[in-house]
C-alpha cells in the first residue's frame, strides 16, 4: 500500500499539501474561504464571482504569500461572518492586513480590508482584485466610473487584449433575465482586464490603474483602506446553497456521435528541445524515437546558443530519433535579422534541414503592458525577409514565443506567414490545482479569438507545459524545490505536476482543447530538462499520454458528445476505419464516474487505465476489455478505451 505521502507525489508530484478551504453559506448565498480570500461566490446554483482576494505583488509580478493569524468564523443559518488578521512581504517591509468578510442570505457580501506597512514595500500592485467567471463572457454589464458615470454595454467575446472598462468604481452583471450582481468597489480606482489572455477562467478587476507608474513604494507607516461590496438582485430568491450540495455526484456522459461535416485530422503532436539541452537529448534519442512525436521543435536563442554547435546536433537528434524538427529561432534584437539568419542557415548547410522555421526578435519575448513605450526591436518586415531569404523553401511561422497576450497585443501580418505560433502558461497569476485545471476552460476562446485574428493563415500552439518556459513579466522564471519539497508557485520554469498523473489529465485536456479549436500542430512538453519527460531517469505518465497521442497520428478527429457532471473532466477521441481510440481525464482531485456510449457499429472495447504504480515505462499501456459502459476515474486517472468497429 502507497503512504499519504507518496500518493500526494505520484498524483501531483509533491508532498506539500494545499489547504482545504472552508465553505460558508448564508440562505442561497455561497462562498469557499481559502488563505484569505473568497472563491466560488454562488446565489443558488450561479457562480456570480469567481474569486476577491487582497493581494500584495512584488516587483517582478510575484505574489507574496499570506500568511494568517487570528482567524474567526461565526456561521448561522442566515449569515455568517469571518475576521483575521495576516502578514506579507519582505522581513522589515511587511504588510500587515487586518479584514473581515459578512455574507447575508439576503444576498449581500462585504469584504473590508485595512493594511498598514512596517516598512517601506515596493510593489507592482497592492489592493484587491475581484474576478468574474467565464460565463459572463459576452454578458450585458453596467459599468460606474468614479466620477458616478453609467454605461450599459457587453463583457467581450472575443479577448480584449487591452483594459475593456477602465476607471471603475461598480459593475452590474446581467448573469440572467431574472438576476444582476452589483459589485462595488472603494477605496481606489479599479480597472479591468481580459485574463483569458493568459488562460485564466476569469475576468479580473484589480487597483491602481497600468497607466501610472510602477513599480511604486508603499511608504513605511503609511495604511490602505480598501471594500469590496457584493450585491445579488434576484426575481425570486434562490434555494439554500446547502440543497445543491446534498445532491450525489451526476456522471458525465460521453457519447460517440456519427460523423458531421468534412473529416477533420488529428493535429500533429510535437514537443521541445532546447538547444542548453542537446546533451541530455541525443542521450534520450531513443525515447524521442519511441516516442514517435510528428517533429521536435528546436529551439535556437541567439543571445546565448552557438548555432555553429547546436545545429549539426539539432540534426543528428532528427537523423537518430528519425523525427523531423521545427527551427525555432530568437534573433538577439541587436543586430542585423539578415546576418543573423544567414549564420543560422551557414551552420544547417549540408545536414538534415528543418521541415519548417519560426522566428522572432528577442525583444518580442518580454512583455509590454498597456500605456508603456514599445522597446527598440527589428521590424515584421525585415525579421521575416531575413528568414525566407536564409531558407527559402523552408514554411515560415510567426507570432510570439512567449504567450497568447503577446501575440493579441502585437500582431503580425498573418497573411505574410505560412502559420501563426503563440504558447500559453497556466500558472502566471495562480498555482494552486483547482485554478490550474480552470484555465482548460479557456483554451476554446484563445482558439477562437486566434482564428478571428490570423483569418485563413493556420495556427499552431507550443511547446507548452504547466510551468512557465519564460517569464515575460519580469527578470526570470522563478527557481523551486527539488523533489518531494516542490511548490506549487506562479511562473516557475520547474512545476511538479509535470511528472505526475495531473500533468497527463492536464496535457489531455490541453490537445483536446486545441484540436478541437483548430489547431494544426500542438506540441506539449519538452524532452529533456525539468519541463521534460522523465523523472529520475524514467519516463513519467506525460511520456505515456504524448506517445499514445503520436499514434492517433493519420487519424481523424471523432465527435464526441460530452455533458460533464459535477466533476470536470476532459475527452478526445481519434478514429480510423478499424477502430476508435477514446481518452478521458479526470481533472479532479474527486473520484469521478462517466458513463459513456461507443455508438452501435462497436464491436467490444479495451481499456488501459493510468493509476498510482503504474510502470510508466512499459512501451504501451496494458489492454483489459471492458464490459461495461461506466467508468468510475480516480482523482487525475487518465483512461485510454480503443472501441473496436463491427466486421461488415
Amino acid at each position: 500500500m502507497q503512504t499519504v505521502e507518496a500518493l500526494a507525489v505520484a498524483l501531483t508530484g509533491t508532498a506539500q499539501t494545499e489547504s482545504e478551504p472552508v465553505r460558508l453559506a448564508a440562505g442561497p448565498l455561497s462562498v469557499e474561504f481559502d488563505g484569505g480570500g473568497l472563491r466560488y461566490v454562488c446565489y443558488g446554483e450561479v457562480e456570480v464571482i469567481r474569486a476577491i482576494s487582497f493581494l500584495a505583488r512584488d516587483e517582478n509580478w510575484g505574489t507574496h504569500a499570506l500568511k494568517l493569524d487570528d482567524v474567526r468564523i461565526e456561521q448561522r443559518d442566515d449569515a455568517f461572518e469571518v475576521r483575521f488578521r495576516g502578514t506579507c512581504g519582505p522581513g522589515g517591509a511587511e504588510l500587515q492586513l487586518a479584514a473581515s468578510i459578512a455574507g447575508n442570505a439576503n444576498g449581500q457580501l462585504e469584504f473590508n480590508a485595512n493594511a498598514t506597512l512596517a516598512g517601506d514595500l515596493l510593489t507592482n500592485r497592492t489592493g484587491f482584485v475581484v474576478l468574474h467567471p467565464l460565463d459572463v463572457s459576452g454578458k450585458p454589464v453596467v459599468v460606474e466610473t468614479v466620477d458616478g458615470q453609467r454605461k450599459s454595454t457587453h463583457f467581450p467575446q472575443e479577448i480584449d487584449p487591452f483594459q475593456p472598462f477602465r476607471d471603475i468604481r461598480a459593475l452590474t452583471t446581467q448573469h440572467s433575465e431574472a438576476m444582476s450582481v452589483e459589485v462595488r468597489m472603494e477605496g481606489d480606482t479599479f480597472e479591468m482586464e481580459d485574463q483569458r489572455n493568459w488562460s485564466d477562467a476569469s475576468f479580473k478587476t484589480y487597483v491602481r490603474p497600468l497607466a501610472l507608474p510602477w513599480p511604486y513604494t508603499l511608504a513605511k507607516g503609511s495604511t490602505l483602506a480598501q471594500a469590496v461590496k457584493v450585491t445579488v438582485q434576484a426575481a425570486q430568491p434562490a434555494a439554500a446553497s446547502g440543497a445543491a450540495q446534498d445532491k450525489p455526484a451526476a456522471p458525465a456522459r460521453i457519447r460517440l456521435d456519427a460523423d458531421i461535416g468534412a473529416p477533420r485530422p488529428v493535429p500533429q503532436p510535437g514537443i521541445g528541445v532546447r538547444a542548453g539541452d542537446l546533451d541530455t537529448a541525443l542521450q534520450h534519442a531513443a525515447a524521442l524515437h519511441a516516442l514517435s512525436p510528428a517533429y521536435f521543435i528546436a529551439h535556437l536563442d541567439l543571445r546565448h546558443d552557438d548555432p555553429a554547435h547546436a545545429m549539426p546536433h539539432f540534426a543528428q537528434l532528427a537523423d537518430t530519433a528519425r523525427v523531423p524538427y521545427v527551427l525555432e529561432t530568437v534573433l538577439t534584437g541587436d543586430g542585423s535579422p539578415a546576418d543573423e539568419m544567414r549564420r543560422v542557415a551557414a551552420a544547417a548547410s549540408g545536414r538534415t534541414a528543418p521541415v519548417a522555421l519560426q522566428v522572432s526578435p528577442a525583444p518580442d519575448l518580454k512583455a509590454v503592458l498597456p500605456g508603456s513605450p514599445w522597446p527598440p526591436c527589428p521590424s515584421f518586415d525585415d525579421v521575416f525577409a531575413a528568414a525566407r531569404a536564409a531558407f527559402p523553401d523552408t514554411p515560415l511561422g510567426g507570432g510570439t514565443f512567449a504567450y497568447f497576450t503577446e501575440l493579441n497585443r502585437k500582431r503580425p501580418p498573418f497573411d505574410e506567414l505560412d502559420y501563426v505560433t503563440f504558447t500559453t502558461c497556466p500558472i502566471v497569476h495562480a498555482a494552486d490545482d483547482r485554478s490550474v485545471m480552470e484555465t482548460l476552460a479557456t483554451l476554446p476562446f484563445i482558439a477562437n479569438s486566434v482564428t478571428a485574428l490570423a483569418g485563413k493563415t493556420p495556427f499552431r500552439v507550443g511547446p507548452s507545459t504547466i510551468a512557465a518556459r519564460d517569464n515575460p513579466y519580469g527578470a526570470s522564471t522563478l527557481a523551486n524545490e527539488t523533489g518531494r519539497d516542490a511548490k506549487r508557485i506562479c511562473l516557475t520554469d520547474d512545476d511538479p505536476r509535470q511528472r505526475a498523473l495531473y500533468g497527463a489529465a492536464w496535457n489531455l485536456g490541453y490537445f483536446a482543447a486545441f484540436a478541437a479549436g483548430g489547431a494544426t500542430h500542438i506540441a506539449l512538453s519538452e524532452l529533456t530538462g525539468p519541463r521534460g519527460l522523465f523523472d529520475s531517469g524514467k519516463p513519467t505518465p506525460l511520456f505515456r499520454l504524448l506517445a499514445s497521442l503520436a499514434q492517433a497520428r493519420g487519424a481523424q478527429i471523432a465527435n464526441l458528445t460530452v455533458e460533464p457532471g459535477r466533476v470536470p473532466l476532459a475527452a478526445f477521441a481519434a478514429k480510423r476505419a478499424s477502430a476508435t481510440t477514446l481518452w478521458i481525464a479526470n481533472l479532479s482531485a474527486q473520484t469521478n464516474r462517466v458513463e459513456f456510449d461507443g455508438g452501435v457499429s462497436n464491436n467490444g472495447a479495451t481499456i488501459a487505465r493510468w493509476l498510482p504504480g503504474v510502470d510508466f515505462a512499459v512501451a504501451s499501456p496494458q489492454h483489459s476489455p471492458l464490459t461495461a459502459g461506466t467508468l468510475t476515474l480516480e482523482p487525475y486517472e487518465t483512461a485510454e478505451i480503443h472501441l473496436f468497429a463491427s466486421t461488415p
